[in-house]
């Protein structure tokens, strides 16, 4: 027997331990009373007999009588083990109070000895929130909550059962069940879907099927990639479009409109966009430096022309001279004859002789001069037909170019909108305008988010259709 209650007594003492703590066993030095000792209980259960007969004025007590005048606790000693929660009044906005939350909330009163308590099931229970924020609890009343966390519900619960009921209690609150969140719109799989902590708008797509999540994902999926693959050839397109026309015109830069150079650096990146700056930099480069070269030589062939040109001059003006000359000897020698002159050549007529061949070399001298003007003149002619006609094809070969790239951008448009089409079919979107329209109290407040945006519960996600006139207003403005 003695054994049996020792094992009680021990028992006991653990599963305090367990509950309070061994910090807290000076506390338990407090709730024994100064005339009762620890020893002088556990004697007297050891002195116990239940073989003796229990009598009115002497019950035999039981262990439960016995911690209960040894270890009662005085007023408080709970609350000390167990603190209150207290208000949080800088909770996540996603831990707040909505209309339409379903709250449980359990009440734990102390018995009449302070040895336990338990759950008054009356009191507890689980309350929706209604559209005006209230709960209604028993014996209570309603309660205003839309807005607070749970923890600012608890305190006035407490207070409110002392002060209308007279009851200490303890009191804990908890979501049951939160509003959930609508999605309308161009998706897949509309409807509603349960609020989960840190949910994003682009988790929920992909729960609706904006991503993918029916039997057709796989499809769409598919369709998908080709829609962004498509569009990143017309991107390029249009990227190279606009680097051979700026190249056309001789332009040191791509001149984008601030809205299509947005979106073709977002679907190319930056470098993509740098990369064919380089290449119309290169381009206008090598045609400048051509533009040198020709006109070097240009230049020369003028200089040549020129040396050409004062030659003939010197060799023309040189055959003037002889000519005189000669014409004078010519007539001198005349003069002097008179039809007297004998046979014997006289110094004159070899002098005469001697000019008429110098005049005859110097003739074919004349010659050469004007054939060398001429062929230089020719040449000079040349090199302008041929530099006009080299950028005259060049420019051709560049309308060429972009006339081809328009043409497969116009087809890659069409199979663009072939695909997009397709995708419309399976009821997904091809990209998407969200909006989120979200209750403050009797008013609904309109956002226009992006894919990381954190929802709330009782949100409504709006999926429309695409946003994308950017891209097409930008390229029409440039054709």
């Amino acid at each position: 027997m003695l054994t049996a209650t020792l094992s009680k007594a021990g028992l006991g003492l653990v599963a305090f331990v367990a509950v309070g703590g061994l910090e807290n066993l000076p506390a338990l030095a407090s709730w024994i009373p100064a005339q009762t000792s620890a020893t002088t209980s556990i004697a007297h259960i050891f002195a116990t007999d239940p073989t003796t007969p229990r009598h009115t004025n002497h019950p035999s007590p039981s262990f439960i009588d016995v911690t209960a005048r040894s270890f009662e606790k005085p007023a408080g000693v709970i609350d000390r083990l167990l603190p209150k929660k207290t208000c949080n009044r800088a909770a996540s906005e996603a831990d707040l109070v909505v209309a339409g939350d379903r709250i449980t909330l359990r009440v734990f009163a102390q018995a009449a000895n302070n040895a336990e308590r338990f759950e008054r099931r009356d009191l507890s229970g689980t309350f929706t929130v209604d559209a005006a924020g209230q709960i209604a609890v028993p014996g209570i009343g309603r309660l205003p909550i839309a807005g607070q966390g749970l923890a600012c519900l608890e305190a006035p619960v407490i207070a409110a059962l002392k002060a209308e009921m007279d009851i200490s209690a303890t009191v804990t609150a908890s979501f049951d069940a939160r509003p959930p969140i609508l999605v309308q719109g161009s998706v897949i799989s509309p409807g509603s879907y349960e609020f989960t902590p840190n949910l994003s708008v682009g988790a929920l797509l992909a729960k609706a099927g904006a991503g993918g999540g029916t039997a057709d994902t796989a499809l769409y999926r598919a369709l998908n990639a080709r829609r962004h693959e498509l569009k990143t050839l017309r991107a390029d397109l249009i990227l190279r479009q606009a680097r051979m026309t700026a190249q056309r015109a001789g332009a040191p830069d791509l001149s984008l409109p601030p809205d299509l150079g947005t979106s073709l650096r977002a679907q190319l990146g930056a470098d993509r966009l740098n990369g064919e700056t380089a290449v119309l930099q290169a381009a206008l480069d090598e045609a400048a430096l051509r533009k040198a070269r020709d006109a070097a030589i240009r230049a020369d062939l003028e200089s040549t022309l020129e040396t050409a040109k004062v030659r003939r001059n010197l060799v023309r003006s040189r055959y003037e001279q002889l000519s005189q000359r000669r014409d004078q000897l010519e007539i001198n020698i005349g003069a002097d004859c008179r039809g007297r002159c004998g046979t014997s050549r006289r110094y004159d007529e070899l002098r005469l002789d001697n000019l008429n061949g110098r005049l005859g070399d110097l003739d074919l001298t004349v010659e050469d001069a004007e054939s060398r003007v001429t062929e230089v003149r020719h040449a000079l002619e040349r090199h302008d037909r041929d530099v006009a006609f080299s950028y005259a094809q060049a420019d051709s070969k560049l309308a060429l170019s972009v006339a081809e790239t328009l043409a497969d951008r116009n087809a890659l448009e069409a199979e663009i909108g072939s695909v997009e089409a397709q995708i419309m079919d399976l009821g997904g979107t091809t990209d998407h305008s969200i909006r989120v329209e979200r209750g403050h109290g009797a008013q609904m407040q309109t956002l226009r988010v992006h894919k990381n945006f954190l929802l709330l519960p009782g949100d409504l996600v709006i999926i429309g259709p695409p946003d994308d006139a950017i891209l097409a207003s930008a390229q029409g403005s440039r054709e």
